[in-house]
């Protein structure tokens, strides 16, 4: 299956199994991740990097609309 047709079928579950298979989904991206980032103070130093940079204008965020269109784009 693609995963649009994935997504139009996990979309009509009741709100606890999206909720269950979010979890699910999750847990095997999750275990994806680099060995960096298992540990808390590491994310939170990143976090912090990029806000500053940020607030000095060295990076800019994403609106809503442009989030929404890149996930549906990987979703294609």
């Amino acid at each position: 299956m693609v995963t649009q047709e994935l997504f139009a079928q996990a979309a009509r579950l009741p709100a606890e199994e999206r909720r269950f298979l979010a979890e699910i989904i999750w847990e095997t991206v999750d275990a994806d991740l680099p060995a960096q980032w298992e540990n808390d103070a590491t994310i939170a130093t990143e976090v912090e990097r990029r806000f500053e940079a940020f607030k000095a204008g060295l990076e800019r965020g994403l609106s809503h609309e442009d989030v929404f269109a890149a996930a549906k784009a990987l979703a294609a």
